[in-house]
């Protein structure tokens, strides 16, 4: 058949634009999620926009399906196309309030369905779009990096997500049942991680038969988070509080589903290991924590030389009630934070507003958004400063358990106002906004009744529900007093609660 001219200008017109399909796909952008207009404003604009600036950042992560994997989000060092145990767990709920919660229950099943006796009860640290474990942290499943906190991470984690959303398939699914199941059992024994055993256990246990030949030698099975230090690391506190938090999620769990025999089973276990955390890693002499214990029985305690304190981890695994050392280790943070790497920096808002430090919290997010801070772009950083102006300085916490969320303001000021709008949880969004520490107004935006907890700060006889003078409850939990009431807001429905009738 001759080509004409004609034949041959299309011929190399369809060339080119496959060429360029090629490219693309190549190239393959993230697909952004719709959150449905999730919005954040406040008399402080630095903040407004470090949440705009998070949230876009975040979204640009987040892949719809379009990949082998299913529905994900990077969670792990950027372009590393991966998610992480470590990364997700932090992220999640930041996640969450962003509309990703397929997102959330795909990679969690991911992390429960590949956990196996052939890798020592390990599930894959780090997971990539293309449903393999991604090859920069794992050759077979003798040789992989493996942080072993990580089990008990994924599993306290997946207990929030149940609380923030009411999804009961984080109580329910077999795989996720048997994960829960395997890491506090089959892995803490295999592991010798249980505080009769932890600091008597070979720092090697389950290394490579020629760790010389191997990629990561004893790296498969750091009994710690911290991959730092400065020798021999045999543990780490985080250690011993993620399987505190672990095992008292799984108890209430277990609570969940009526089963309460193995509920108090946990609860027992959660109460030992608590006992553990607070006589180990308690010096008495210096009166503060122990952070890392080396192999010469020597410990690091909150910092030492540029290595990195990881005492953020008894906040993040509510593993310290002690009102005194939570206070000494948030003063310790406060003046260190200029030193500390941004995966640490990422956790610590929060604690700040939780314990009446609001405008440092605020500066720490505005200086995690800046484009002055070079590792900005990491993936647990936006996701994380989402959850902390929500959780944190909104004071909003959802729970499954009596259908409702609960909000208090930490703004810093009597004259400062901060709204946020359409947030997702349980089967709800939901919009609050606060004016100073004396006005709360909340929006049931869409969905069914959902219980509203309004907590004002400070103590009060009486709080005002839409002007009326209504009874309330005073609540101290050490370091702060407020008085709360129970509101039912319908579909649609608006309430306002404060101190003063004119407030």
């Amino acid at each position: 058949m001759e080509i004409t001219k004609t034949s041959k200008y299309y011929l190399l017109l369809l060339l080119v634009v496959m060429l360029g399909s090629c490219k693309e796909e190549s190239k393959k952008k993230p697909t952004r999620t719709n959150t449905g207009g999730l919005v954040f404003n406040s008399s402080n604009k630095e903040l407004d926009k470090a949440f705009s600036w998070a949230k876009n950042k975040a979204l640009s992560y987040a892949h719809d399906n379009e990949d082998p994997v299913g529905y994900w989000y990077e969670a792990a060092l950027p372009d590393r196309e991966a998610f992480c145990m470590r990364d997700v767990s932090h992220q999640a709920i930041g996640a969450e309030i962003l509309g990703l919660g397929k997102h959330n229950y795909n990679m969690f099943l991911k992390f429960a369905q590949n956990i196996g006796k052939g890798k020592d009860f390990c599930s894959y640290w780090e997971i990539n779009r293309y449903n393999k474990p991604a090859p920069v942290d794992y050759e077979n499943d003798q040789d992989f990096w493996y942080n072993l906190p990580a089990n008990f991470d994924v599993t306290y984690n997946a207990y929030r997500l149940y609380k923030w959303t009411g999804n009961k398939e984080y109580l329910n699914n077999p795989d996720l049942i048997n994960f829960y199941e395997l890491s506090l059992n089959e892995y803490v024994d295999h592991w010798e991680l249980g505080s009769d055993q932890i600091l008597y256990r070979n720092r090697s246990l389950h290394a490579p038969e020629n760790p010389e030949k191997s990629r990561f030698g004893n790296k498969r099975g750091i009994p710690t988070y911290n991959e730092g230090g400065r020798g021999e690391t045999l543990l780490g506190i985080d250690m011993s509080a993620s399987l505190v938090a672990a095992y008292k999620a799984y108890s209430e769990m277990l609570k969940h589903r009526n089963d309460l025999l193995q509920s108090e089973k946990y609860a027992e276990k959660a109460h030992q290991e608590q006992e553990f955390l607070d006589e180990f890693w308690w010096d008495t002499e210096r009166q503060e924590y122990r952070s890392i214990l080396y192999g010469d029985g020597n410990f690091d305690y909150f910092m030492v030389g540029e290595d990195q304190a990881f005492l953020h981890y008894l906040f993040y695994f509510d593993a310290i009630q002690d009102d005194s050392k939570i206070l000494d280790l948030v003063e310790k943070y406060e003046t260190n934070f200029g030193k500390l790497i941004v995966e640490l920096k990422s956790y610590l808002p929060i604690i700040f507003y939780e314990n009446n430090k609001s405008a440092m919290a605020n500066r720490m997010i505005i200086n995690l958004c800046s484009p002055l801070n070079a590792r900005r772009a990491y993936p647990e950083n936006s996701y994380t400063v989402i959850e902390h102006i929500t959780r944190g300085l909104m004071g909003i916490d959802a729970d499954a358990s009596i259908n409702g969320f609960m909000s208090l303001s930490r703004l810093d000021k009597k004259n400062d106002w901060a709204e946020i709008m359409n947030v997702p949880l349980l089967s709800n969004k939901i919009s609050v906004k606060h004016y100073g520490k004396t006005k709360t107004t909340a929006h049931n935006v869409n969905g069914g009744t959902i219980k509203w907890i309004a907590k004002i700060p400070g103590v009060h006889e009486f709080l005002f529900v839409n002007g009326e003078k209504t009874t309330c409850t005073i609540e101290n939990n050490g370091l702060q007093s407020y008085s709360y009431l129970d509101i039912d807001l319908k579909k649609d429905e608006k309430a306002t609660v404060s101190a003063t009738p004119q407030s």
